[in-house]
């Protein structure tokens, strides 16, 4: 059962809404300013999720101890320096003077190390780190502005992957102490980022409470800090046509949920403003290994050569997304353009001949048997999702087309990676957002991520081998030659067939500013949308 924050009772809150109220909260001139959310977070913790709409509200929250600048190169945020060790096996940190969490006390090495032993305990995207795995075997804490990181070997991508991620955010050694950990991000969250959690109405909003104390934002932004707005109030719409009608009648400050159907509606808006950028984002079918059609390399690649990425683009993305031909894009640190080779392109007459080769022909009503087997299967995706949705009918009928008897079930995308996580599905069309090829390659296709979060349940040595060569080897050239072997196992094996690579898209009120020094990072970092945004 899913566990909810109890909603706190705000002073000044009432001049938005009665409390216990659920009505809509409508924009403010003034200090407030209202978020449109497409998803609500199935919690806020920043170690045990690893949704994106969770990521997106906790980042205003907590935060790691680096980021990452337009150029993607680490920078400090609360750490201050840091020097490795030449086998990069040890990482020493020396965390910024004076900076503190929302409830007052300082930040301190202590307060890393508590962190990070949650993290490498819970949550799901620290496979990188984790001891098992080659990671953090030991933090010492030698005065409290230091901590010393001792892995067990070289972790050379250490500092990208883990220490830059906001699922890294710093909570207080005594909070995690003092609170259960299934708590954490549900009924409380204390970080020292620009935003204070102050209340959750299931369903409703998320309020946020600007951190009149900070002062530490990173290098890239004009604004260190404090925030413009005094109070950050996400709205939970997940309804597409909702969200645009709410941006249209400028219920809605601003939103990042455009969904290309309502992009079409607000561009001719002239009290909106649309902003679109490239997006490390893409939409990928995959095909659960444990289901003995799909064990045939020639059935899965019939099934490649049957998807007509180009009609998933214009008519699921309304010609906003484009066909990828990787499971990661062109906007992702570690993209390799070789991996176009060894895609399938779409041609129906291959696909029906390498059914045939592989036993399967078709019977009296079209659908492919072999044997006393009627090829059908049941694809999950998200209801909640426009493109979505639209792409997993459009895939039930092209592979009708060859064959299959394809049965479209949709819920919302907690439900749909419940049904993943557990394997009661054929085929499925999920999303990876991430900016980092590795380790999220290692996270999406590793062995040891089945069932978490390699849904194929595909265990395979040789790309388990590989993945673990683009993290761990010192020399960038192994790395690299490493990580493009991955690409091509995957894109080769059929397994996961990689669909569409979006755009990100945001509509704000004319009021809002600030939207032009957004523009100058290419994925809309949470520090600007917190300290940048302004009101005209």
């Amino acid at each position: 059962m899913r566990r909810w924050l109890t909603p706190l009772v705000l002073i000044g809150l009432a001049a938005l809404v009665l409390p216990g109220s659920t009505s809509p909260v409508s924009a403010q001139a003034g200090p407030t300013l209202v978020q449109g959310l497409g998803e609500e977070p199935e919690n806020i913790d920043p170690q045990r999720t690893n949704r994106f709409h969770s990521l997106v509200v906790l980042s205003y929250i907590v935060e790691p101890l680096f980021t990452l600048d337009k150029d993607y190169k680490v920078v400090p945020l609360l750490a201050q320096s840091h020097t490795w060790s030449a086998d990069k096996k040890t990482l020493r940190v020396v965390l910024k003077d004076g900076i503190t969490f929302h409830n007052g006390a300082r930040l301190t090495s202590a307060d890393v190390k508590a962190t990070f032993e949650r993290y490498i305990t819970v949550s799901p995207l620290s496979s990188y780190v984790r001891p098992r795995n080659g990671g953090i075997v030991g933090m010492d804490t030698p005065d409290p502005r230091t901590i010393v990181f001792r892995f067990a070997q070289a972790k050379p991508l250490a500092m990208i992957s883990d220490l830059s991620d906001a699922h890294a955010g710093i909570l207080p050694a005594s909070f995690i102490a003092a609170t259960a950990s299934s708590d954490i991000g549900i009924r409380a969250l204390i970080g020292t980022g620009p935003y204070m959690f102050k209340e959750w109405v299931p369903g409703d909003r998320i309020v946020l409470e600007r951190n009149e104390r900070y002062r530490h934002g990173p290098a890239f932004s004009p604004n260190k800090g404090p925030a413009h707005f005094q109070r950050m109030i996400f709205r939970i719409i997940p309804e597409d046509a909702t969200m645009t009608a709410e941006v249209t009648s400028g219920n809605v400050d601003i939103t990042f949920d455009v969904t290309p159907s309502g992009l079409q509606q607000l561009r001719g808006n002239p009290n909106v403003t649309v902003m679109q950028a490239p997006t490390y984002s893409v939409q990928y079918l995959v095909m659960n290994m444990e289901r003995w059609m799909f064990q045939n390399a020639k059935v899965r690649q019939a099934i490649a050569h049957s998807i007509d990425k180009e009609a998933i683009a214009r008519a699921a993305w309304l010609g906003v997304g484009r066909p990828v031909e990787g499971l990661i894009n062109q906007a992702t640190i570690g993209f390799w353009p070789g991996v176009r080779q060894y895609s399938y392109a779409y041609d129906v007459a291959r696909a029906k001949t390498l059914f045939a080769e592989a036993g399967w022909r078709p019977g009296p009503d079209g659908i492919l048997r072999k044997d006393n087997d009627r090829f059908e299967v049941t694809l999950i995706t998200f209801s909640n999702i426009d493109q979505w949705r639209r792409a997993g009918v459009i895939v039930q009928s092209q592979l009708k087309q060859v064959g299959i008897d394809v049965k479209v079930e949709t819920a919302e995308v907690g439900a749909i990676y419940a049904r993943a996580q557990a394997g009661t599905f054929d085929i499925g069309i999920f999303r990876n957002t991430w900016w980092l090829a590795q380790p999220y390659l290692t996270f999406l296709t590793h062995s040891v991520n089945i069932p978490s979060s390699n849904y194929s349940r595909w265990p395979n040595p040789e790309l388990d081998k590989s993945l673990d060569a683009a993290s761990n080897a010192l020399d960038d050239g192994d790395r690299e030659r490493a990580l493009q072997r991955v690409q091509r196992i995957i894109v080769e094996s059929a397994v996961w067939v990689p669909l569409v690579s979006n755009t990100s898209l945001l509509a704000a009120k004319k009021s809002v500013g600030g939207l032009e020094i957004l523009a100058q990072h290419p994925w809309w970092p949470v520090h600007l949308r917190a300290l940048a945004l302004t009101r005209k």
